[in-house]
Order: C-alpha cells, then structure tokens, then sequence
C-alpha cells in the first residue's frame, strides 16, 4: 500500500489542510495519507486550542491515519521537530513525505538544504558559533538563498528535506504550494482559506466566519475553544517562583542563563504576554520563550531527549487505515503501533501522558489517554 505522510498540527483543521491531504495523495499516487500530527501542545508554543483527541476526529475527514508527534519534538525548534517527524515517517514505512510551504520550487528547496549541509560543516560557520553568534543569523547570512528561509513553511520543508536525506533517504519528497491565506494572516480575507491563525482567532471571538474556511461536514466538531496559553500563566508562574535556579536550568532548552531572567522578572509580570516582552531577548525568539515556558509547564527535562524511536501512538484511522496498521504489523512485527494505552504501554507515552493530564487540569477537559481508544472513522 502506497503512503504519503503529512507532518502537521491541525490547530485546528480547515480547508487548507483538506486541500493539502487531498493534493498530496493526488501528487504521491498514494492510497493512505498518514498524519503525524502534534498532540496537545503545538510547536509555536502553545497549547493546542483543541485537544488532540477532538483534532483527530477532525483530521480523519481528510486522512486515513493519526499518530501522535512525541511532546518533547512539538515542542522544537524546526530541526528537532522535522528530525523526529521525520523518523516516525521511517517508522511507519512512509514512501513520500508532502509538505506545504510559500512556494512549490522543490528544487529550490533542496538546493538550499544541500546549502545549509555545506555550511554546517564548514570552519567559518563553526567558528561563528563559538564566538556565539546565532545559528539562524549565521546561515542567513551565509546562505545563497536567504529568502527561502523568510517564509516559516519554507524554513520546515527544508528542515524536512535535510531530515530525509540523512534519516532515509528512500523517501521521496513533494512541495505543495500554500493556498491565499500566508501563515501569519491574523484575518480571513478568503471565502475558502484562512491561516490557523485567523481562525483560532475568530475562535476565540466567537466570529462565525470560521465555518467559511473548515470542511462543512464538520463544522459540529469546532467547539468553544478548550485551552489559551494565557489559561497557563499562573501554572508557570508557580513552577518559576517555587523552583530554584538550578532546578529550572534543568528544563529542556533552557540555556544562556534564562533561567536567571525569569527568576528576575516573574514578579512584576501580571500575564503571559506580560513575561513575554519582560525576558524577550535579540538572541531568542518570542515562539522559542513560548516553548521553553511550555515545556517548563510540562517539567520536560533536558535528560528526556530521545534520538531514536520506541514506539508510536495511533490516535485514529478510517478502514483504509486500519488495513495499513495490519499491513505495518505484519512487515515490522518487531515494532510497537500502539492504538490504545494501559499500564504495559504507558511507560513508551510518559511525556505524552503528563501533557494530557496538565491540559486537562488546566482546560477542564476529561478525555486522557486511558479513557479514550482509538479514534475510528468508519465513512468511507
């Protein structure tokens, strides 16, 4: 059966994404399009406005198969986040990986990942490291291309490129281009497409111009929006204030001292946006603040980097999927596909498990990983 994977977060599902599934399998001749999507907690660093059950239902009115993104990869930088999608892809003997992005040049994207191989080895850029300069400024900088990497959908189709030239490079790659809406659009401006932006946006305030923009045999599932990060403030201001310096310097991704900045400023900040602008710094992003606190949140500690693949959650399927499980199962008897967790599988899903949990405290949301199986999609 021939895959086509989809690295995504579906925060929430829309019509971009409908058309990115539909395209990908069109483009890749695939049968079964695979999701790798994040769970309840999502790379810009944030909580996911639904949790990653929900989200699921959403995503099987488009794709075949759902699993779960590792916590600790959702909540990377773009090479961590690309490596590790790109290794469950391995896991699950996805054939093509299709990804979106401002433009759909995959020659352009791949010369500029080759680009990026190079200068990574080279002395200068070592160099400038040491002197600790930034690593997105140096290969800005430095790169033929720059503004492929100006674009955030880019700068991931390359982090996926390099990840599948190194990781398994017998899959092969397909760019779709993005449609009207761009990434940061804060608006729908589009009767058909909008930016998960503008659409949490009017979410959140209660506009209905969102149902112009989602699947229209799923609109029921757009609920009231579970989870803000503002909803998380005083949970992190709790971790700061009641840990020490060293413990916080513990968490993962946390370096240069942050630690120290939080401490200095958690006091005099009333909210999340608040401490955001109190300890932005030129070295480091507002979205990598944002997930440093979420993983702070989460008590995601530096010693819980994995480099390699244990098991992967299944979240849900539709028939078409359910066959390919059985297919994986028989190919990769060795290998762990877990479609619902109990006591003996919980131990390969802690991270996961302990984000279900806090979402939940914090959203007031019951479905966790134990209460929940499998998510089945039985329309054809």
């Amino acid at each position: 059966m021939k895959s086509v994977g989809l690295i995504s977060e579906y925060n929430p599902f829309h019509n971009g994404h409908l058309y990115h599934a539909q395209q990908s399998k069109i483009q890749s001749n695939a049968e079964i399009a695979i999701a790798i999507m994040s769970g309840n907690f999502v790379m810009r660093g944030e909580p996911a406005i639904y949790n990653k059950f929900l989200r699921t239902k959403m995503a099987l009115s488009g794709v075949d198969l759902v699993v779960e993104l590792p916590t600790i990869a959702s909540l990377s930088s773009s090479d961590y986040f690309a490596t590790f999608a790109i290794k469950v892809a391995h896991y699950l003997d996805i054939d093509t990986i299709a990804f979106g992005s401002e433009i759909d040049n995959l020659a352009r994207l791949e010369k500029v990942a080759t680009n990026i191989n190079a200068l990574e080895q080279s002395s200068l850029f070592q160099d400038l490291i040491k002197q600790g300069k930034h690593y997105a400024k140096i290969i800005d900088d430095l790169v033929e291309d720059p503004d492929v990497l100006h674009s955030p959908n880019n700068i991931l189709g390359v982090a996926y490129i390099k990840a599948i030239n190194t990781i398994d490079p017998t899959i092969s790659k397909i760019a779709i281009q993005r449609q009207s809406a761009t990434h940061h659009d804060q608006d729908i401006k589009h009767d058909t497409f909008a930016s998960g932006s503008a659409i949490r946006r009017a979410l959140i305030n209660n506009d209905n111009i969102w149902k112009d923009v989602v699947p229209s045999n799923i609109t029921c599932l757009y609920e009231k929006p579970h989870l803000l990060k503002q909803q998380t403030f005083n949970f992190i201001k709790y971790n700061i204030l009641s840990r020490s310096s060293t413990e916080l310097s513990q968490i993962y991704t946390m370096s240069e001292g942050f630690e120290h900045r939080l401490k200095a400023n958690i006091q005099s900040a009333p909210d999340f946006d608040t401490l955001m602008s109190l300890v932005k710094t030129k070295r480091f992003t507002y979205t990598h603040i944002q997930r440093v606190l979420m993983q702070l949140l989460l008590n995601i500690k530096k010693d819980a980097f994995k480099e390699d693949i244990e098991a992967v959650r299944i979240l849900g399927m539709t028939p078409q999927g359910q066959q390919y499980l059985k297919y994986l199962k028989k190919k990769f008897p060795n290998r762990s596909y877990v479609t619902n967790i109990n006591k003996k599988t919980a131990t390969l899903f802690e991270n996961e498990i302990k984000a279900t949990h806090i979402y939940n405290l914090l959203s007031g949301q019951i479905a966790n990983d134990f209460n929940t199986p499998v998510i089945i999609n039985k329309k054809d």
